[in-house]
């Protein structure tokens, strides 16, 4: 999967935003795996005392568990290999183990983790969940590996722009006719569980929560002992082990013109520990044609030539950070970025520039 392309797509058709990386596999049924430690769910749903309100829907087979439910504003699906019981545990578990890093990450719950350290910006270090210091951690690793690309800190940016509540309940909004000023992630400073946040900070995690999010579904469920995991929170997708006696085979959507069921491309490979994750400025729009992706070099939003950008990356956090990177940047930088990384990646320019070649 990590053979290296760019594909420049014109008026070809793929799939919506939450479905642009689709997984697809086949049926065949692996053979039988060795017995696994089960986990008590009751027991833990307990010691967490989380109260979820969404739904959620568990199917498994010999060896195979699915569980598919809504939450981070997106549709998600985990499916899991190994022992019957165990897969079904883990499935049962995902939902709740997603729930807990939405109420640690969530930029749209006033009592979040995150909500609670912006609103003590300046006052001093505070002590963080691992969870949170998780994220903490890769938020700054992302803006390293993308020469400062992706940025955190404009939260009050993004908020300026209208999106101060999770996309689904976004309604009519008035935007703010002055947008304010992001601070630096110079201000940000994680030691340990310990976080200081400067004065004026605001920080927004953007994508790569997601892309997080099915990084730790994937390991905690592995560690747990389940010999392959697939995360798919919103049409992103972490991978880790293997599919039974299959492989995995992931198709990417063009999200110019969503419905269809046309691809840009396909990822397969036997074994898992990759990711697949898109952004793009198709979806998740308002208003006269505002979106959530950020200039950081400019605080304003992203004006490029590009529509969307996939990329495939050893981690779901650093998928995220380098489609956003590429997508700022444009086509012929963006592709030159990841080319220079080894990157997979898909690239669909904007309508006015698809007839380029």
């Amino acid at each position: 999967y990590n053979q290296e392309q760019s594909t420049r797509s014109g008026p070809t058709q793929g799939c919506h935003n939450d479905e642009a990386s689709t997984c697809r596999r086949t049926s065949a049924q692996g053979a039988e795996r060795k017995a696994c430690a089960s986990i008590e769910v009751t027991e833990f749903l307990m010691l967490t005392g989380i109260q979820v309100d969404t739904e959620s829907t568990t199917r498994g087979v010999a060896g195979h568990a699915i569980s598919t439910f809504r939450a981070m504003g997106s549709d998600l699906e985990v499916q899991v290999w190994g022992e019957l019981e165990l897969c079904e545990s883990l499935t049962a578990l995902a939902l709740t183990r997603i729930e807990i890093l939405e109420q640690s990450w969530s930029r749209f719950r006033v009592n979040s983790e995150l909500s609670r350290a912006n609103s003590m910006a300046g006052l001093g270090p505070i002590e963080i969940s691992p969870d949170f210091a998780e994220l903490i951690s890769s938020m700054l690793s992302a803006t390293k590996i993308t020469n400062g690309l992706f940025d955190p800190t404009m939260a009050r940016v993004i908020e300026a722009l209208g999106y101060r509540v999770d996309f689904p309940e976004l309604g009519e909004f008035t935007p703010a006719t002055h947008i304010p000023s992001f601070s630096s992630i110079s201000g940000v400073s994680l030691t340990g569980r310990v976080l200081t946040l400067d004065a004026g900070v605001a920080l927004d995690p953007g994508a790569i929560g997601k892309g997080l999010a099915g990084d730790i579904i994937c390991r905690e469920f592995m560690q747990a002992g389940a010999t392959g995991v697939l995360a798919n929170i919103g049409g992103d997708v972490v991978i880790a082990g293997t599919p039974g006696d299959d492989f995995w085979r992931i198709s990417v959507g063009n999200d110019q013109h969503p419905g269809s069921g046309a691809t840009l491309g396909t990822i397969q490979s036997a074994v898992g520990g990759f990711a697949v994750a898109t952004s793009s400025t198709a979806k998740r729009t308002w208003g006269d044609g505002l979106h959530h992706v950020i200039d950081p070099r400019t605080g304003a939003m992203s004006q490029t030539d590009l529509i969307q950008a996939t990329v495939v990356a050893p981690s779901g956090w650093q998928a995220e950070s380098y489609a956003t990177a590429a997508l700022v940047l444009g086509y012929e930088e963006g592709a030159h970025f990841l080319n220079k990384r080894g990157l997979t990646h898909f690239l669909v320019p904007a309508p006015a520039f698809s007839s380029i070649n």
